[in-house]
């Protein structure tokens, strides 16, 4: 192995070793956790790479799907695919998941980010310490660590910028040798291949870079035979990565999609890096802020000083100047669509660029890595020349350098972190549910909410469903699309009487919801509805109706699974069924519903408020409805109804039906404790046993006007800790 090779694997392994440094605690919880303290959209950039492998796997189009915001199709072209790192995904996920490979992705990007920038300064004639601590500060740009942060891998994957400028050197510096140029020409077009198939805002980026780089090479090449052969070389990249796009990528797509379907991002909404604080010092990434560091400008303000002053002198790279000019136009761009200098705001460039590409690039932060770029080579060559030749003074240096940008990049305050989407059971076993007609089902989650980035309806959180489907494998409503028209969800809002009603955003109205669903479920069709009680909130009366109405509708739906907050219902299009509603056997003959322990949601209907614990015993309180319902499946016999109940306030009297047939006589409920009281329970108000529907009504159906103390201001009448069935003597 050649010196040369060594000295590059131990650069390498250095940045390798940084990035693993600098997501040291997001790599402790690999497995587990994601970056953020609130809900963002890391699920669709898991999401992504599970469709790719389907869409490989079974023939379909990449960048068509219906298996988010179903049932529209909608075009990938302009989302955020990533295809680029598809290759480590596919390799990592099925050894050990789709969170470590995603982990395994940050570490390389940073990396690979890191190793590039040193290259591109040591080609530039950057000083190696100086050049090492260069790639130090891109890699951990406030920028690349907020990517991290919220799964952006598109914009982590910045290392493009400086190896296109790299290669680009290569060819201006061989371009007496035609072969040579010709080779160089060939990478630089997969290259940008490779740039562009992993985000489309890095063309527009490198373009403030390369094109002005461009230039110079042309302007420098001394002949008219030389600028040619670069222009040929141009030519030849440009055109390798158009065709490849073409052949094996979104170019046929993005050649015609419908641009007026698009929500583009108003302009009072495009975010800069906030001006001038976010210039001179780096806020936490981990507040969502793109800033510059507190080095950066710094620097370049050190340099011109050194500039103009006696040490100008020794300073022998005119050069340096060009990177200083490239750098400003993107430092002007980045602040946003104005600035504010004491009363006065000032509009910006960023204006007319945002108004050319149509509001599709929305945060002018993102020029934060550009303008760095090119300030690092303005800086590098400026204090190059003034360094010791010295290694131990030059060592010295890298350790204080090394130092200050470990400070500056806060490598001490760990990444704060959330649990991603929790394990279901019930989406493996849709996963396990494949062939006809299992593949053609969709699963609908509640809250319903969905978006493209630009806009979306219901809360953000609830999307995070689409994490789902890399487990189940199903088409499903819930998820994001970027630049997904508005069409496909925007109905979602409130002109849909289920959707909007299954996202809160509108009234329940029973007869025209049952009659969407049961078009629906043999026409989408749907498999299975999960409804999340933790999106929605426990506490309230919200969820509480929505399983009340779902249980009413045995001819339709079904609960399959509880687990944790989670309710999974089953459609009856399905193929396997509905299983019994029957209530655990604690005993031979003896069911019993524990009501407020987790599991009573098969059970319960209208008029139940929600599970409590209240001195170490499970219950819930009626009261919401002058009626309160539950459903069960029985084996046809003679029983024995037990419930301990309490009321509130004043004492009850309670009535019972079943199967809307009067059971027994009332009884009053006192309010002193929990008491037992029976009911005899003949098998012929049970009949065949399934769905049994049992009324609960409390003095004469009035609607309690009581309510609870302090903030608790629900109507209350009974609480019932449990319901036990059992079979009368003899049966």
């Amino acid at each position: 192995m050649g010196r040369k090779l060594r000295r590059h694997l131990l650069i390498a392994g250095f940045f390798v070793g940084l990035a693993c440094l600098a997501l040291y605690w997001p790599l402790f919880h690999a497995g587990t956790h994601v970056g953020a303290t609130q809900p963002h959209d890391y699920y669709h950039f898991h999401w992504n790479y599970w469709w790719m492998r389907h869409a490989l796997t079974t023939g379909l189009n990449i960048y068509e799907t219906n298996y988010v915001l179903f049932p529209a199709t909608t075009s990938l072209a302009l989302h955020t695919l990533t295809p680029f790192w598809y290759p480590v995904w596919a390799l990592i996920e099925p050894l050990a998941g789709s969170l470590i490979a995603m982990h395994v992705i940050f570490v390389l990007a940073l990396a690979l980010s890191g190793y590039a920038c040193y290259g591109l300064l040591r080609q530039e004639a950057v000083p190696g310490s100086l050049a090492l601590s260069g790639g130090m500060i891109f890699m951990l740009t406030p920028a690349m660590l907020l990517s991290v942060f919220v799964t952006n891998i598109n914009y982590l994957s910045l290392f493009w910028l400086p190896l296109a400028l790299v290669i680009w050197g290569r060819i201006a510096r061989s371009i007496d040798q035609p072969r040579r140029t010709f080779v160089w020409a060939l990478v630089l077009g997969l290259t940008l291949y490779g740039m562009l198939m992993t985000e489309y805002q890095h063309g527009l980026f490198l373009a403030f870079l390369i094109v002005p780089y461009g230039l110079l090479t042309l302007i420098t090449a001394g002949s008219g035979r030389l600028r040619g052969r670069l222009v040929g070389a141009g030519i030849v990249a440009v055109g390798l990565a158009l065709g490849l796009l073409w052949i094996a990528g979104p170019l046929p797509h993005l050649l015609t999609y419908d641009l007026s379907s698009l929500s583009p991002q108003r302009i009072e909404d495009a975010a800069g890096i906030p001006f001038p604080d976010g210039y001179l010092w780096r806020w936490s990434p981990y507040s969502r802020s793109v800033t510059l560091g507190a080095l950066i400008l710094p620097s370049v303000a050190a340099a011109l000083l050194i500039s103009l002053s006696p040490l100008r002198r020794r300073l022998n790279k005119p050069i340096r100047w060009f990177w200083f000019a490239v750098m400003l136009p993107p430092l002007i761009f980045s602040a946003g669509p104005s600035i504010t200098l004491g009363e006065t705001t000032v509009t910006t460039p960023y204006v007319a660029l945002h108004e050319i590409f149509g509001g599709l690039f929305r945060n002018p932060a993102r020029f934060a890595p550009v303008i760095i770029l090119p300030a690092l080579i303005f800086v590098g060559q400026t204090l190059g020349p003034l360094m010791s030749q010295r290694t131990p003074v030059r060592l010295g240096l890298l350790a204080a350098l090394t130092l200050l940008v470990l400070i500056d990049a806060r490598i001490y305050e760990p990444m704060p972190l959330r649990p991603a989407a929790p394990v279901y059971g019930f989406y493996e076993m849709m996963g396990r549910e494949r062939g006809a007609p299992y593949d053609d089902y969709a699963v609908v989650e509640v809250p319903v909410a969905g978006g493209s980035g630009e806009a979306w309806v219901g809360e953000f959180a609830p999307m995070e469903t689409q994490f789902y489907g890399l487990t189940h494998g199903k088409r499903m409503l819930n998820g994001t699309i970027a630049r997904a028209p508005l069409s496909h969800f925007w109905h979602w809002l409130y002109d849909d009487p289920m959707l909007a009603w299954l996202g809160q955003r509108r009234y329940l109205e029973p007869e025209r919801v049952e009659a969407q669903l049961r078009n629906r479920i043999d026409a989408w069709p749907i498999g299975y509805i999960v409804v999340h009680q933790d999106y929605i909130g426990r506490v309230g009366p919200t969820v509480q109706e929505i399983l009340g109405y779902f249980n009413s509708l045995p001819d339709l739906l079904c609960p399959v699974a509880v687990e944790r907050s989670a309710v999974a219902y089953r459609t009856t299009w399905h193929p396997d069924g509905c299983p019994p509603r029957t209530p655990p056997e604690i005993a031979p003959g003896v069911h019993e519903i524990d009501i407020g322990a987790p599991g009573d949601e098969r059970y319960i209907g209208w008029g139940w408020h929600w599970a409590e614990t209240i001195s170490g015993l499970t219950l819930r309180w009626m009261g919401e409805y002058p009626q309160t319902r539950l459903y069960v499946d029985l084996p046809p016999s003679d029983y024995i109804l037990t419930i301990p109940a309490q009321a509130f306030h004043e004492p009850r009297t309670l009535r019972l039906r079943v199967n809307d047939q009067p059971l027994g006589a009332p009884v009053v409920v006192a309010t002193a404790q929990l008491a037992e009281y029976t009911f005899e329970l003949p098998a012929a108000l049970i009949g065949d046993g399934v769905h049994v529907e049992i009324v609960f009504d409390y003095d004469g159906w009035r609607v309690p006007t009581e309510v609870g103390q302090g903030d608790d201001q629900r109507r209350l009448a009974l609480a019932v800790n449990w319901l036990r069935f059992t079979r009368a003597a003899g049966e």
